[in-house]
């Protein structure tokens, strides 16, 4: 399992190597602040995934106590812009996520050179381990002549209409295009779009607390982080994360959405496998 957390300042401009601390994002958050920073998790104690976004962004770096006497880790490249590139500029960590010591402060620095002061934003993730699988075949031999089989994998698109909150973590109800088949899914992968979307991740309808997410889109042509999708879409290599979480098809998670203005037309899409005709009904 996974979760997504946000560390945004407005810093001045100090030229390229002199770093200033981002403030953990706290409207919304799941994981306890600590000073100006974050509390690590006892449940998560892996920093598994780290992107960066800003108009003139140079470096990110992450810092804990129990990472020295060792050099805090400095990420580069980063994304400079008000829209992550394509690809993305992201440190995907989760095949060896680096270990963290539970309830201590888990802090994030940066620097940019505008020539003046401006926002950054850089979204963390943070996991219990390397991902796992699912336990089950990816389609197996025979699901053509039964679609239904447990295994079966494919992606959905789903839509709304939400007036997002700059700035801000906005939830959104996904429409989607054809309604689900009755049963229980794995979230394997996901996507998300609107015009001045920086990251999303999803809310559980009935558990568990995290909310795993990833970097947004802003045009259709842009590219996720290979990882982000249960299939890479340049070469089809499984090199994924594993399961997000899991939910029955009349409950599906709401999407969080982080932006930077009031946009009011979202686009989803997921990648799903059907584990099995488990459905969720009110009978105790």
């Amino acid at each position: 399992m996974f979760h997504m957390e946000a560390f945004s300042s407005s810093i001045a401009t100090s030229g390229a190597n002199t770093f200033q601390q981002l403030t953990y994002f706290t409207p919304d958050n799941i994981l306890p602040k600590l000073v100006s920073g974050m509390q690590v998790s006892a449940q998560l104690p892996y920093l598994a995934f780290v992107a960066g976004i800003g108009a003139h962004l140079v470096h990110v770096r992450a810092q804990s106590n129990s990472m020295l006497p060792f050099p805090y880790p400095t990420f580069d490249p980063n994304n400079r812009g008000t829209a992550f590139e394509s690809p993305p500029r992201v440190w995907d960590l989760f095949p060896s996520p680096i270990p963290l010591k539970p309830t201590e402060e888990f802090d994030i620095f940066c620097t940019q050179n505008s020539g003046g002061a401006e926002t950054e934003y850089v979204f963390a993730q943070f996991s219990d381990g390397k991902p796992m699988p699912i336990g089950v075949p990816i389609l197996p031999i025979g699901v053509a002549s039964n679609p239904a089989t447990p295994g079966r994998f494919f992606t959905a698109h789903a839509t709304a209409s939400v007036t997002l909150t700059a700035g801000a973590w906005t939830a959104c109800l996904p429409s989607f295009d054809q309604a689900l088949y009755a049963g229980y899914y794995a979230l394997v992968g996901a996507r998300a779009f609107s015009a001045t979307c920086l990251a999303f991740r999803m809310f559980p309808a009935d558990g568990p607390l995290w909310r795993p997410g990833g970097t947004g889109v802003q045009a259709y042509d842009q590219l996720d982080p290979p990882g982000q999708r249960f299939q890479d879409a340049n070469v089809g290599d499984e090199r994924n994360w594993g399961a997000w979480l899991f939910f029955y098809q009349n409950v599906p998670p709401q999407v969080e959405i982080f932006a930077t203005a009031a946009d009011s037309a979202e686009e989803f899409w997921f990648d799903l496998v059907y584990l099995g005709p488990q459905v969720l009904t009110n009978t105790p």
